[in-house]
């Protein structure tokens, strides 16, 4: 079984990684984790190859860093809520269809 972020942990769990039990305080001590965060960034999906990605956010200096690569031209960045603004009006203006991810935190960073 495969999981990709949260869906790690069921995955885990369905895999025999991780009792019923333990997959769902690891759920809850997430959340916390993540509350902790809240409010401190942001996320973007951006339809490009990663070293396309890389090169595009590398003006940004540290401010907006990959978060995950789901496929040959599919990756998301995290990063400070004005930095992640800066990039998708980049994007807009070049035509790149780059979408905000309605989360208020830096996940995978």
């Amino acid at each position: 079984v495969v999981g990709h972020s949260q869906g790690e942990i069921a995955a885990a769990c369905v895999a025999g990684a991780l009792t019923l039990r333990d997959a769902a305080r690891v759920v809850a001590l997430r959340s916390l984790a993540i509350r902790e965060l809240s409010g401190k960034g942001g996320m973007v999906s951006v339809p490009l190859p990663e070293a396309e990605v890389r090169e595009l956010i590398s003006g940004w200096d540290g401010r907006i860093e990959l978060a995950a690569v789901n496929g040959p031209a599919q990756v998301v960045v995290s990063g400070e809520p004005e930095a992640l603004e800066e990039l998708v009006a980049q994007c807009v203006a070049q035509d790149i269809r780059a979408r905000t991810i309605p989360v208020d935190y830096a996940s995978h960073s």
